[in-house]
This record gives C-alpha cells, sequence and structure tokens, in this order.
C-alpha cells in the first residue's frame, strides 16, 4: 500500500465520519428533537355582574270592572267624563308634558297594552338627572360595593336593595306621567382597572298607569277612576283600562375599588 492510497483512505473514512456525525452510528445523522417552547399562561380579565329585581305586586292601579260589581255605567257620566280626560292631555301637551299627554291617552282608549320608554329617551334622561333618582341610584351602588369589597363577583340585590322613586316635582313630566313608582329591576356588568370599578348599570322604573280610590290628582282622579272601574273597558266601549308602563335608564358605574 502506498502513502497516497493511505491517505486517499483516511480522508474518506473522514468524510464518512463527518457525514455520521462522528458517531460511528447511523442514529448520529437524525438532529434532535426540540423541545416545546413555553407560552405564558393566560389570565381570565376579571369582571363582576350586578342583577336585582322588586317587581311590581298587586295594588290599586291595577282596579277594573270586577271591583266594582253591582254598580252601573251611567252613560251621560261616561261621555262627561270621557271629555274631560281628553282636556286634560291636550292640557298637558299645552303644558309641555308630552309623557303625561300620551299616557292618559292610551289610558283612555282602554287596550290595556304596556308602554316603555327606553333609555336616551326624553322622559328617561329627565329621570336620569332627577334628585329622586340619584338617591335610588346611591343606595343601589352602595348595595353593590358592599359585595364587591366583601368579595363576590355575581352581585345580587335584594328586594330592600332597591328602592322606588316618587317624583315630586309638580313641574315635570315625571310627576305627571309616573309620580309614585312600582317596581325596579336593575341589571349591568363591570370590570376592575386602574384601582376602580368601571361598569355599566340599566335601571328598569316599572309602574302601573291606573286610578286607586285616594288618587285624587289635581281633582281629576276620581272621574278618570270612574272610567277605568265603573264604565271600565272592555265591558263598556269607551271605558279605560289600566296599563303596565316604565322607563329604562341607563347609568355608568364608576367606583374606587
Amino acid at each position: 500500500m502506498t502513502r497516497r492510497f493511505v491517505t486517499v483512505v483516511v480522508v474518506c473514512v473522514s468524510v464518512v465520519l463527518a457525514v455520521l456525525g462522528c458517531s460511528g452510528t447511523p442514529s448520529a445523522t437524525q438532529a434532535p428533537a426540540k423541545a416545546p417552547v413555553a407560552r405564558p399562561a393566560t389570565t381570565a380579565r376579571w369582571a363582576f355582574t350586578v342583577a336585582g329585581v322588586r317587581p311590581v305586586v298587586a295594588n290599586g292601579s291595577q282596579d277594573t270592572h270586577a271591583e266594582a260589581a253591582g254598580v252601573t255605567c251611567d252613560s251621560g257620566q261616561l261621555s262627561s267624563d270621557q271629555a274631560l280626560g281628553g282636556q286634560i292631555a291636550s292640557g298637558f301637551s299645552v303644558a309641555n308634558f308630552p309623557v303625561a299627554a300620551e299616557l292618559l291617552r292610551h289610558f283612555l282608549a282602554g287596550s290595556g297594552t304596556a308602554v316603555n320608554y327606553p333609555a336616551g329617551s326624553q322622559i328617561a334622561k329627565l329621570a336620569l338627572a332627577s334628585p329622586e333618582f340619584t338617591a335610588v341610584r346611591n343606595a343601589v351602588t352602595a348595595a353593590i360595593m358592599r359585595q364587591l369589597a366583601a368579595g363576590k363577583t355575581a352581585v345580587r340585590l335584594s328586594v330592600d336593595q332597591l328602592p322606588l322613586p316618587t317624583f315630586s316635582s309638580t313641574s315635570s313630566d315625571l310627576y305627571w306621567g309616573f309620580r309614585g313608582t312600582q317596581g325596579l329591576t336593575v341589571t349591568g356588568s363591570g370590570t376592575r382597572k386602574n384601582g376602580r370599578y368601571v361598569g355599566s348599570l340599566s335601571y328598569v322604573i316599572r309602574d302601573s298607569y291606573g286610578f286607586p280610590v285616594d288618587d285624587t290628582l289635581g281633582g281629576f282622579g276620581p272621574p278618570m277612576r270612574y272610567l277605568q272601574t265603573v264604565c271600565g273597558a272592555p265591558q263598556h266601549a269607551g271605558g279605560a283600562h289600566w296599563f303596565p308602563d316604565s322607563v329604562t335608564v341607563t347609568a355608568p358605574f364608576n367606583q374606587p375599588a
């Protein structure tokens, strides 16, 4: 064997070993498996919800003809009271109380179907700005904050934590349209951000539009009750009927955590 041949053999062996990874075994040709890349865990967003219902219970505003058994509807009184109701509704319109006018006319029509004013409507804006709603909002906020401070994220408001606003200003459409209210539903949600609880709440203020025995309402309560009960619809054509109504107020929730 010549030196040249030995050199060639050594070179060839070196090349083969380099291809084999210098381990001399075929398994060394496989690249090692890469370890899986660890991904940071995703943190769920902290949030809270709010819910509470104070339902409208049966009351004198919902009285119908059945409560006036044995009393006969006088056609002359029916016509007179209908005319009076129409005049009062027109007076509400002139005085810039459009909701009061609309609700009274709906009452006189006697269908009994619900009337609901959505968030953002003019009457909802009046409610939001009223001192009566501010008092309700403050009480609800305090009840929510107590539960959030206790670590609860699903806040449930009881009936006694949902006060009912009574709109008392006679210069407001809220008084002539709603006055004392009879039910409240509060729902909403929020999160914690920059050291504060932030979110939005919806307040549905509910009422029964009708005239109970003791509702004089500037002198026109008794004749309207006569139309509602003694001459009430649908027993009498042209009779009136109570109906459920509501106004929805949406307000931001923003309190220090």
